[in-house]
């Protein structure tokens, strides 16, 4: 009877803790990092060989850990103005973003693989209609870690500084085109090489 009135003590005294997890290293952008560039490429899903369409560059920025979860900005080195935020929490990280100057939205949820600078999950792409929406592709992905950024964010910037800076450099990149003259969209199949 003691030993049962005890162990239901200990757990009344228990319950309401939470276990956190630390942050899983590596991260993808570690804190105080120089910005880490990464490569994503779409498979489409509707293809059952999943038929690789698109490869980009993007560099992740880390932002503030609240908690367990680490967030961020990322923004593409190889297509105009894709821009986003992340969030992570152990080796889950979840993206969103825009391109078009905001008509066009990303979501990509993926996996690190531990002992790897790699990751794998999926990737959806549509644009805003103003009903429900259009899709464009959806797929899934791998992610590639491949060094660091050649922009590097200063040491003391605030998060909003930090905004403006990686808008900033998203505009660098090259407007993308499809073969038919049109704009692509960033994981687009029929989008030209970069010259």
């Amino acid at each position: 009877m003691k030993t049962k009135l005890l162990a239901t003590a200990l757990g009344t005294l228990f319950s309401g803790l939470t276990w956190a997890a630390p942050p899983h290293l590596p991260a993808v952008d570690p804190a105080g990092g120089n910005a880490t560039l990464w490569s994503i490429t779409f498979y489409d899903d509707t293809s059952n060989t999943h038929t690789q369409w698109a490869t980009q560059n993007i560099c992740m920025l880390q932002g503030p850990t609240m908690g367990t979860h680490s967030q961020g900005l990322w923004y593409s080195t190889t297509y105009n103005r894709w821009i986003g935020r992340y969030t992570e929490e152990g080796n889950q990280v979840h993206m969103i973003g825009d391109f078009w100057t905001g008509a066009g939205k990303d979501a990509m949820t993926w996996s690190k693989v531990t002992g790897k600078m790699e990751g794998y999950g999926h990737w959806q792409e549509w644009v805003e209609d103003g009903a429900y929406g259009n899709w464009f592709a959806r797929g899934n992905t791998k992610l590639v870690k491949l060094g660091e950024c050649d922009w590097k964010p200063p040491v003391n910037a605030t998060w909003a500084d930090l905004e403006k800076m990686a808008l900033e450099e998203s505009l660098r990149a090259p407007k993308r085109i499809r073969k038919d003259g049109s704009l692509a969209y960033p994981n687009d199949r029929d989008m030209l090489p970069l010259q």
